[in-house]
């Protein structure tokens, strides 16, 4: 009896000691599950935040990334448009050259047929002009064989003149650029179209003789052009110095025409037109409306 009371007592120690052994731990434990529930609750802000901040990352970064793509997509696009618009020049350069060559060499020809005729044709037709009228004189001959020699001899003589002339005009050669374009004006007017010139630079002004005939024909050029398409009934050239620079200006009040239409023209000889003022790095301006005329200016650095 005794010992089953100890044994009693000794489990009522022990349980008792267990509960107050308990107690604490069970407060750790709730204070632990306390502290990590605190702790969960105060994550969950967090968390949102850093997602957010994540998505606004991710947001950055596409947009820079698009931005970056576009940049050197217009990078390459403006490379590329650099390079066709330097081919373009390089071919417009090589194009330019060919035909200032080509005008050279032409208008060297002209020069050399133009003196060949002049100081050789011209002299053997004045030659068997004078011969023939001896005869005659001498032989007292009057016969309509005679007279028609005579009117043939003549006309060559006059058709080689505007021969050598249309190669290389002679008043341009003996008297200079400002007094061969008046004359030029004259000849071009007619009853259908009248050429007016005005001239703010003295008629005896003398420049480069490469440079004086490059500057008439393509003023005789554009004459042409202004004759063969415009419809005109009133012309006008008007040269004047500026600046160091040969001004001319020619008016029209012709059909006009649309300019873009220049682009694509290779007629009305306009690139030889621009290969001529090119060459002096002068410039050409060309202003025109449907039955408003057209306006020309020609800007050209005085050769020193």
């Amino acid at each position: 009896m005794s010992v089953f009371r100890f044994f009693i007592s000794l489990l009522l120690f022990f349980a008792v000691k267990a509960t107050s052994l308990a107690q604490p731990k069970d407060i750790a434990n709730a204070k632990t599950l306390q502290t990590q529930v605190d702790n969960k609750t105060t994550i969950k802000p967090i968390s949102k935040s850093e997602q957010l901040r994540n998505k606004k990352i991710v947001s950055l970064s596409i947009i820079l990334t698009v931005i970056i793509f576009l940049l050197f997509y217009f990078l390459y696009q403006n490379n590329k448009l650099k390079q066709k618009i330097k081919r373009k020049d390089t071919k417009q350069k090589i194009l330019l050259d060919i035909i200032n060559s080509g005008i050279d060499s032409q208008e060297a020809e002209h020069k050399k047929i133009a003196s060949f005729l002049h100081d050789n044709i011209n002299s053997l037709l004045s030659s068997a002009g004078l011969h023939l009228n001896t005869f005659t004189a001498q032989n007292d001959i009057k016969s309509n064989e005679i007279q028609k020699a005579k009117a043939i001899l003549s006309e060559a003589h006059e058709l080689l003149r505007d021969m050598s002339h249309d190669l290389v005009p002679s008043l341009l050669v003996r008297f200079g650029l400002i007094y061969s374009l008046e004359d030029l004006c004259e000849k071009n007017s007619n009853s259908a179209i009248e050429f007016e010139f005005s001239s703010f630079i003295p008629t005896s002004r003398r420049y480069a003789e490469k440079f004086e005939m490059k500057i008439y024909f393509i003023v005789s050029e554009l004459f042409s052009n202004i004759t063969k398409h415009s419809n005109a009934k009133k012309a006008k050239l008007s040269l004047t110095e500026k600046e160091n620079q040969l001004v001319l200006r020619i008016y029209d009040d012709g059909i006009g025409f649309k300019t873009q239409k220049l682009k694509d023209a290779e007629g009305f000889g306009l690139n030889r037109i621009r290969a001529r003022i090119k060459k002096y790095k002068g410039s050409l301006s060309i202003v025109s409306k449907e039955n408003q005329g057209t306006k020309i200016k020609i800007q050209i650095p005085l050769p020193h």
